[in-house]
């Protein structure tokens, strides 16, 4: 079994290394007064986060961005409470393709939409989030700290024990200070 997740895990990186060779993105700084959109790529795993989540784009709706969201769900099915939340589309383990590479509308179109900023605020690892923020065109991304790519133009570091709450404090603490 072990060797059939490594294949697959293989053979999507292969299609996400072919696609990023042709990949094109316009970089940009921004920071929240400068831009005027924003995607914010998630993945909560429990409603205490996904009120966080939704807080944080409260937040976001006082700089007056247009704001897209979409969260990755690492189940089968997407829970029911999250259903309910207008504006927020959700993806989740059903939506990809055998090698995990995100196969779903939805997931196509944020990957293409050109965001001002794109903050990908998930805490732990998924290949599906990954390859969405790694294909985005958004100008200024947003992230944490990895060693396996450099996504990000603006990175936070962060220990296992950090808790979503503490890293939107960090975003909107450091983003607010960058000077366009």
């Amino acid at each position: 079994m072990e060797f059939l997740s490594g294949l697959k895990q293989k053979i999507g990186n292969r299609i996400l290394t072919n696609r990023l060779k042709s990949h094109e993105r316009q970089r940009e700084s921004h920071n929240l007064q400068s831009a005027k959109t924003a995607g914010i790529l998630f993945t909560p795993t429990d409603q205490a986060s996904f009120e966080q989540i939704k807080q944080f784009l409260t937040y976001l709706n006082t700089f007056k961005l247009q704001i897209y969201v979409l969260g990755y769900i690492d189940s089968t099915a997407i829970p029911e409470t999250f259903l309910f939340w207008k504006g927020i589309n959700l993806f989740s383990r059903k939506d990809l393709k055998w090698t995990k590479v995100p196969n779903s509308q939805v997931v196509t179109d944020f990957i293409d939409k050109p965001f001002d900023i794109l903050f990908d605020l998930s805490l732990e690892d998924f290949y599906a989030v990954s390859y969405i923020s790694r294909l985005s065109k958004a100008k200024f991304k947003i992230g944490r700290y990895t060693r396996e790519h450099d996504t990000y133009d603006l990175m936070f570091e962060l220990n296992e024990e950090v808790k979503l709450e503490t890293y939107l404090d960090h975003i909107k603490h450091y983003v607010n200070k960058i000077n366009i």
